[in-house]
């Protein structure tokens, strides 16, 4: 069987672990309408299934193997590594699924997609209207992508899908983006804008086998992993923000004991600045994990200053309306911080960022 490695043409990527005799079926089918390569990575699925990985290989496949169940982000990659290295001509890879959920009419598209020239990451995307899939692909879905605008301003309709296009030039980016299990397809779409890469969706049909009951998708753990970063920044401003009201209420009942003008603006600015430290401590080392320390603090500086500036003046036009200082400063900064964390994955903490763009 002559399996195609020119340059023209693009790398097929399965991820499977402990897959059903389906797989055979589905690498059969693309067998009949292709010969590109296709790479599998047998994620730890153990001794019971090499007579699937055994056939697959039969038909062409190359079948790479983790000892151990690592997650679908360290299959990917597994695979990455192994086209850059293989087919460093190839014009890049399409990920599929294992499960027969991908159609093999819509695999064959992405690849003629990359194959003409697209340099942005491409993603198949499902019809998720409500009734057209399980409830808990619904739910789970529209979750994630109305989260995922909120963190990068794209709209994206289909934030779960396996079915994508990756470039031979965004490879060594997409290497370097966080994650070894589902949360890695999320990741790659949270860092699109700090890696300066374009997205490009177009629509495939949408398949569910058996209510997506062969799934490996653990809706407990996996879901905290996808949402980690969210939850992460969610608890580091909900405990600055915490701090930032204590310290003002302690001002207050300790140190300035009438709220006039000048004594709430300067409890303002004191607690603040507490809260502020704790804050971008908290983000640098633990939510962004970003080693440029020195760059990092005089971004969040002027982020800080201006969130400062607007929570004081706030606070005392708010203030003149409704005469309760702690309520209305709880509310002046739950407004502030609505949009803070896309201002700083953006903007402060953006070192790694750059230096996976720049690998």
């Amino acid at each position: 069987m002559k399996i195609e490695q020119t340059g023209t043409h693009a790398v097929i990527v399965i991820p499977a672990f402990e897959p059903t005799e389906n797989f055979i079926t589905v690498m059969m089918a693309i067998r009949e309408v292709s010969r590109r390569p296709v790479v599998v990575v047998d994620d730890g699925s153990g001794i019971h299934f090499q007579t699937i990985f055994g056939q697959v290989a039969e038909l062409g496949a190359v079948v790479l193997t983790h000892e151990t169940n690592r997650g679908k982000g360290a299959a990917l990659k597994t695979a990455i590594g192994y086209v850059q290295q293989h087919f460093p001509n190839s014009v890049g890879m399409v990920t599929a699924d294992s499960d027969g959920q991908h159609a093999i009419d819509d695999i064959v598209h992405m690849a003629e997609v990359l194959e003409v020239g697209e340099q942005s990451l491409v993603l198949g995307v499902r019809n998720f209207e409500k009734g057209q899939v399980p409830a808990k692909s619904y739910w789970g879905n529209t979750i994630t992508s109305k989260m995922t605008k909120l963190a990068t301003g794209l709209t994206i309709p289909d934030t779960q899908t396996g079915l994508r296009g990756l470039p031979m030039a965004i490879l060594p980016a997409m290497a370097n983006v966080q994650g070894e299990r589902f949360e890695y397809e999320m990741n790659m779409l949270l860092e699109l804008k700090s890696l300066q890469i374009k997205l490009t969706m177009i629509p495939i049909q949408t398949i569910y086998e058996g209510q997506n009951e062969g799934t490996h998708f653990h809706p407990v753990r996996d879901s905290l992993l996808v949402y980690r970063r969210f939850l992460k920044f969610g608890l580091s401003s909900l405990t600055s923000a915490g701090v930032d009201v204590l310290l003002f209420a302690l001002l207050l009942m300790t140190v300035f004991h009438n709220a006039s003008t000048g004594t709430l603006l300067l409890a303002s600015v004191l607690a603040r600045l507490g809260s502020g430290v704790v804050n971008f401590s908290l983000n640098q080392r633990w939510v962004f994990r970003s080693q440029n320390v020195a760059g990092d603090r005089r971004r969040y500086l002027i982020l800080f200053s201006v969130q400062m500036i607007l929570s004081a003046v706030l606070l005392q036009l708010v203030d003149t309306v409704i005469p309760h200082p702690i309520p209305v400063k709880i509310m002046v900064d739950v407004i502030i911080f609505i949009g803070s964390y896309l201002i700083q994955k953006q903007l402060v903490f953006k070192q790694r960022q750059e230096q996976i763009h720049e690998s």
